[in-house]
């Protein structure tokens, strides 16, 4: 198997589906919001993954009624935590990175955010950018381009990890490394797939930089083909990102 390998600065992830399991609990809440607005259940799921609550919000019911239905949301989501656990791999892989080399960015509220990590039973980090720190959500960039800034670390040295496309395009759009967890389509522009977290280790003596290995399933692209598809990434829309941070360590070689 080729393993492939990345080292910079900082690792952001997102929540909800990359580092825990709370999909059955935001979809019954979100059942029980289209149920309040005779909205059909399966759109309204389909179009609110990997999204801030406000933008789908307005979009389905109106602006006028955003901060009444966020305050609902953000009960019920805060109440209600049963079946959130975390992912497999999330705790250990958290625990061997230095506390100020990673960062959360999700499209939920913090309050929200902060009661599913303490449900999963996972630490808050130093840096947690929530739906409250933004004026745009994914796939803007804004997010994660803030979490590099909180971190004070340039974005071409970040490696994001997502499990929704609207994420990898908005970590790609900041210029940053992007690393997809399994559930979208495959034409997804991640740089990496990888089927579980437990496919990421840290390599604990490559302080002060991160440095990660990954191991993909047989059944995803090539290491050469994860470089391809990486290189459209850019630095604020200038130069693209160098492509040998991510490298191929399993075959002899870089890959090219």
């Amino acid at each position: 198997m080729v393993t492939s390998a990345w080292s910079g600065s900082a690792v952001l992830f997102d929540l909800d589906g990359t580092l825990i399991e709370s999909m059955p609990t935001i979809e019954r809440h979100t059942r029980l919001w289209a149920a309040r607005h005779g909205l059909d259940p399966e759109h309204t799921l389909e179009i609110w993954h990997g999204r801030r609550d406000s933008d789908v919000i307005a979009e389905l019911v109106g602006a006028g009624l955003v901060e009444a239905e966020l305050a609902w949301m953000r009960d019920i989501s805060c109440r209600d935590v049963a079946g959130i656990t975390a992912l497999p791999g999330a705790a250990g892989l958290l625990g061997l990175l230095p506390p100020r080399s990673w960062g959360i960015v999700t499209s939920g509220e913090r309050d929200v955010a902060r009661a599913r990590l303490a449900a999963a039973g996972l630490p808050v980090p130093d840096v947690l950018v929530s739906a409250d720190d933004v004026t745009k959500g994914k796939p803007d960039p804004e997010g994660y381009l803030r979490g590099a800034r909180l971190l004070a670390v340039d974005p071409a040295d970040c490696l994001v990890v997502e499990d929704a496309a609207t994420g990898i395009d908005a970590a790609l759009s900041a210029g940053m490394y992007a690393v997809l967890l399994a559930g979208e389509p495959a034409d997804s522009p991640a740089a990496l797939r990888l089927s579980t977290l437990l496919h990421m280790e840290v390599e604990p003596s490559s302080a002060p930089l991160v440095r990660l290995r990954f191991e993909p399933a047989g059944s995803l692209p090539a290491a050469g083909r994860l470089l391809e598809t990486a290189g459209p990434a850019r630095r604020g829309g200038g130069a693209p990102v160098p492509r040998q941070d991510l490298e191929a360590v399993g075959s002899g070689r870089a890959a090219s």
